[in-house]
């Protein structure tokens, strides 16, 4: 959970705060109470704050199913917006739907809002962008309109591995080495149907050659990159590309970008969702209360 709480006269930020609790961790479902706390400083007796929300949050596992959307979708959110009553009127809040593609089969929740920061920054935008994270999604938007999109479960992917298979006995995480994750992200894209091969060549390394277990896991992370640029190629292929993520993860994608002659430029995920909220905010809410 990461939120901002921002002057609505001036869209100054007054406080930003970020809390390890994602829907999972979360008992009861008692959002309601957990912002009030955050928000309590700011709460008073005479008007309701408003609350705008994307991700998970919106999910079926969530405060309340926001439903999807199709794509392609050029982005308008006009009576999109699932808007929740809740119990103590102190607090409007209205989350933004996800968004579902039915050939081949695929869903985000979120990333629309990255997507619709990424269009209100870069106007009549043609091009690739790829969220970076747990399930990153390789986006194509031309002319402002989210035309297709596909998602890799790499970060999920790592986090499985590392902790469940053979290779939980040999990985430390300390020590994050960039360099061979980058090494090891193209032993992959290049090779990606011999990857189950390489993440057991990793396990006998550590055996008989001594190979350091921090640096086990940054190869890990590698090569599960690597398998997904590999992928996700028809994407990428002859476009410009916006990464959208953090170091030093987000630098491994460009670095392998960049030896396949592909341009790239990377935004903080942080920015550009509050670009989108911003954004949203302004035109579909701010909007239909002044008319």
């Amino acid at each position: 959970m990461r939120y901002w709480i921002i002057n609505k006269e001036n869209f100054i930020i007054k406080k930003e705060n970020s809390l390890p609790l994602g829907i999972k961790f979360i008992n009861h479902k008692n959002y309601e109470k957990i912002l009030e706390n955050e928000f309590k400083d700011f709460l008073t007796n005479n008007h309701a704050v408003d609350v705008l929300c994307c991700g998970m949050i919106g999910s079926k596992q969530g405060w309340q199913d926001a439903g999807y959307l199709k794509v392609p979708f050029i982005p308008s959110f006009h009576n999109q917006l699932v808007s929740i009553e809740t119990i103590n009127k102190k607090l409007n809040i209205f989350i933004v739907p996800g968004l579902k593609q039915n050939v081949p089969p695929d869903i985000m929740r979120g990333e629309e809002t990255q997507a619709f920061g990424i269009i209100t920054k870069y106007n009549n935008f043609d091009g690739v962008v790829c969220f970076t994270g747990t399930h990153s999604k390789w986006v194509q938007i031309v002319g402002n309109e989210i035309i297709s999109f596909e998602t890799f479960m790499t970060g999920e992917l790592f986090q499985i591995i590392s902790q469940y298979s053979i290779l939980k006995n040999s990985i430390s995480s300390a020590n994050f080495n960039k360099s061979l994750a980058i090494e090891y992200a193209m032993i992959s894209f290049l090779e990606p149907q011999k990857f189950s091969k390489k993440l057991f060549e990793l396990r006998a390394k550590n055996l008989i050659q001594n190979l350091n277990s921090s640096k086990i896991s940054s190869a890990l992370s590698g090569l599960t990159i690597g398998l997904e640029i590999a992928g996700s190629r028809k994407f990428w292929m002859g476009n410009d590309v916006i990464l959208v993520g953090k170091s030093p993860m987000v630098d491994i994608y460009q670095a392998i970008l960049k030896k396949q002659k592909i341009e790239t430029k990377t935004i903080d995920s942080n920015s550009i969702s509050l670009i989108g909220l911003k954004s949203i905010y302004k035109n579909y809410i701010c909007f239909e209360k002044n008319k």
